[in-house]
């Protein structure tokens, strides 16, 4: 890894990917680190660049944050958006930076995102989406303090999302989802929406669901 880099990342090349295979960014989420959405990567398509990103608080006991949170009986209330939209530069830079470094200006990008990551990734399709072809939103939701006020329909048309969230999920409601998804509506966005009976996770059949989408149409 280079020293420039602004944040600390970890890289799976299955099927030796070349430089216009896609890149896939994969974001984890709050209190995780870096390894732990790599264990995705056997589920999912070959020749791609997977690089995993760690965030860059360090909660202590290996975890890390995109930014800080606020919890009250045990459920997400606040966050920090200024915090929140210091990392998703952080990430907006690290791909332009990474992308230069190793040969991949051409290679599509894909974003995974979990929880926090989730939405940070939400916010990089939206803030650039010229820059994104797809985008997986396990868990997560619109933060409406990161993303535009105001859109170009043209600029969305070729976004992809996946979208899933537990119905039991006790840190962040599965009302947040559905309501993402009828902001995704409004936008005009192609989407796909999934919920599971489980908890605040990646259920079996949530990553069967994220398999087959990404073979519908995997470039």
């Amino acid at each position: 890894m280079s020293d420039t880099l602004p944040l600390t990342y970890r890289y799976e090349g299955p099927g030796k990917p070349g430089p216009q295979d896609p890149l896939v960014l994969l974001l984890h989420g709050y209190g995780s680190h870096e390894n732990d959405l790599l264990n995705l990567v056997p589920a999912l398509p070959e020749k791609r660049h997977y690089v995993s990103l760690r965030a860059p608080q360090a909660l202590g006991f290996g975890g890390f944050a995109w930014y800080a949170l606020a919890m009250e009986d045990g459920r997400i209330r606040t966050g920090d958006p200024a915090e929140a939209k210091q990392a998703l530069e952080q990430v907006h830079q690290f791909v332009a930076q990474y992308r230069e470094q190793e040969g991949l200006t051409a290679a599509p990008l894909h974003l995974v995102g979990f929880r926090q990551g989730a939405i940070l990734s939400y916010a990089y399709a939206l803030h650039y989406p010229r820059e994104v072809v797809q985008v997986a939103a396990l868990s997560g939701y619109v933060l409406k303090d990161i993303v535009p006020s105001q859109y170009r329909p043209d600029d969305l048309r070729h976004l992809r999302f996946f979208v899933s969230h537990g119905t039991a999920d006790e840190v962040i409601p599965v009302q947040a989802a559905r309501q993402t998804v009828s902001f995704l509506e409004k936008l005009g966005v192609s989407h796909v929406y999934r919920e599971y009976p489980e908890g605040h996770g990646i259920a079996p059949d949530n990553l069967r669901d994220l398999q087959n989408w990404y073979e519908e149409k995997p470039a």
